[in-house]
């Protein structure tokens, strides 16, 4: 027969104890998006993430400057027709001496100034734009030098006697007249010469970037930014002051100077380079973009050095700006376990070669 089981009776304050309560460390919101924004990186090693220490936040700013300069181009183009010389003066009773002693050049009224005695209208955009303006006062007569205003010059085969072959042919190229129309003036005698003054038009750009951090130029370009400051003069010249032109850009960011960053650039790259008679600026236009973003440094531990910059020693930092859409991004560049964390916390240093940004 069979006997039962004997139970056993267990004392529930005798049992070890099996449950392990996981504390994770509650972290700074600023320092929870850098968690996460680690945690979405491939090969990024991201556990010394979630207990990294809050050193300190500072407020940034970034400015994307734009520049416009508008450029004017004059310049005349000669059109050389033959025309009419007229009847040859005479001296002496000779007209051999006549054309001799008479000018060869007749001038008209006389045109004026290109710069300062023809005006046009500015285009209002900012593509490339020419007109031309033909300037009869201009217009000038030329006695033809092959002829001197004969309108006819002997014939080069036969020299003049009309025959050839000892005098047995006509010639066939004056029909033996021994002379023939002059081919340089079409027999006129003269020349008139016609200017058209051709005024272009095209817009000198530049876009530059001043900040007090360490943000790229690509991130700045692709962040979210709102207007700051504009400005639209004409006309403008490279007389005109640029100085007076920004008086009203009131800057209160530590470490930028944007009033004087944008005169500096004004005078290297757009007063500099203007240097030709044939072109002149007439209209500026700046306009200055702001993002304010935030710079978090934060640490690790002492286990965890920054290889990028060893002055900065155990010390580590991320810029979290507006990106596209507004959307809240960080850019960082010296997170220290950012190559091969697949593989462990060992192999999860910092590699120039494997940084993924």
């Amino acid at each position: 027969m069979t006997q039962p089981a004997t139970e056993m009776i267990l004392d529930p304050t005798k049992l070890p104890n099996t449950t392990t309560v996981s504390q994770t460390k509650e972290l700074p919101k600023v320092l929870a998006d850098f968690k996460k924004y680690v945690d979405s990186k491939f090969c990024y090693y991201s556990e010394p993430a979630g207990n990294a220490d809050l050193i300190n936040v500072q407020k940034k700013v970034a400015y994307q400057c734009h520049m416009k300069i508008l450029m004017e181009g004059r310049r005349l183009h000669w059109e050389e027709t033959p025309h009419p010389w007229g009847g040859n003066e005479t001296f002496l009773g000779s007209t051999t001496l006549g054309r001799f002693f008479e000018n060869t050049t007749r001038y008209g009224q006389g045109m004026g100034d290109i710069w300062n005695d023809y005006s046009f209208a500015l285009p209002s955009h900012d593509k490339k734009s020419k007109i031309r303006r033909h300037l009869p006062e201009g217009n000038y007569l030329t006695r033809c030098t092959r002829c001197r205003g004969k309108c006819i010059v002997t014939c080069i085969y036969c020299l003049g006697d009309g025959r050839i072959n000892n005098n047995t042919e006509y010639c066939s190229q004056c029909h033996g007249a021994g002379k023939k129309r002059c081919s340089r003036c079409k027999g006129l005698g003269g020349f008139l010469h016609s200017p058209t003054l051709v005024v272009k038009w095209h817009t000198r750009k530049s876009t530059w970037y001043c900040q007090n951090s360490y943000l790229p130029k690509k991130k700045i370009r692709k962040g979210t930014r709102t207007q700051f400051w504009s400005t639209r003069i004409v006309p403008w010249s490279e007389r005109s002051s640029v100085e007076n032109a920004v008086q009203s850009v009131i800057e209160n960011a530590p470490g930028i100077d944007l009033r004087l960053n944008i005169i500096n650039h004004y005078n290297d790259k757009h007063l500099k380079p203007t240097r030709s008679k044939s072109i002149i600026m007439r209209r500026f236009q700046c306009t200055v973009e702001r993002m304010d973003f935030e710079e978090i440094q934060y640490t690790m531990g002492d286990n965890y050095t920054n290889k990028r910059d060893s002055t900065k020693g155990t010390t580590f930092r991320f810029c979290q700006y507006p990106g596209p859409k507004g959307r809240s991004t960080i850019y960082e560049n010296d997170y220290p376990l950012n190559c091969c964390g697949c593989f462990g916390p060992t192999l999860a240093c910092y590699s120039c070669c494997c940084n993924i940004l």
